[in-house]
């Protein structure tokens, strides 16, 4: 792993992605553990489900777009930006990463971008009330829908080989994942296509 330039770095980020990176910051970016309730604005936008969505969702949405400034950015242009130096901003709830320095690496591998990645994720989900396992496997979900999403082929192999690696290992059993992220207690948010359940659950 060597460091990239700051030129490196911006070319990545600009190039077209399923998650746009905003390349300027201002007072509206926070970082992403900020407690700033955005949990609750998550709920809100969901259609006022309870808090417990509203976390598990920010955090399976802010993994799919970390993913796409990190993994994408490695396998499309070789240039890891430092997930350390990402912030995030809502509009009532809809979230938007942006790079707050252009600085990352070249030449990393799977275990040096997971470890980054879950280095930006751990203060995220540490603050959550919410299983571990339950957060890990969004982060899990989310890396695993990844290649399919950014429409990268090539990144396969790297999702296959960092979803063996703790803390993701065992979170994703083939296609399907080992927990729900709860995205049935949004009304008519029915089963994810990778869900570990079979049906929605019965409410009492």
């Amino acid at each position: 792993m060597r460091p990239a330039t700051e030129n490196e770095v911006w070319l990545a980020l600009a190039a077209p992605s399923t998650w746009p990176v905003a390349l300027t910051t201002d007072a509206g970016f926070v970082p992403l553990a900020a407690d700033d309730r955005i949990a609750d604005r998550i709920s809100a936008r969901l259609g006022g489900v309870s808090r417990r969505v509203g976390e598990s969702t920010y955090v399976l949405g802010l993994a799919a777009r970390l993913w796409g400034a990190t993994l994408g950015c490695v396998v499309r242009d070789g240039v890891l930006p430092d997930p350390a130096a990402l912030l995030r901003r809502d509009t009532e709830g809809a979230v938007q990463l942006g790079m707050s320095r252009y600085e990352g690496w070249r030449d990393v591998t799977p275990e040096q971008l997971l470890e980054k990645v879950v280095a930006a994720l751990t203060p995220v989900i540490e603050r959550s009330r919410l299983s571990t396992r339950l957060m890990w496997g969004n982060v899990a979900s989310a890396l695993h829908a990844a290649p399919r999403v950014l429409e990268l082929p090539a990144a396969r192999p790297w999702a296959a080989e960092m979803l063996d690696m703790l803390p993701l290992k065992g979170e994703m059993v083939g296609d399907r994942r080992a927990t729900c992220c709860l995205f049935y207690e949004v009304p008519g948010g029915g089963l994810c296509a990778d869900c570990v359940l079979r049906r929605v659950p019965a409410r009492g």
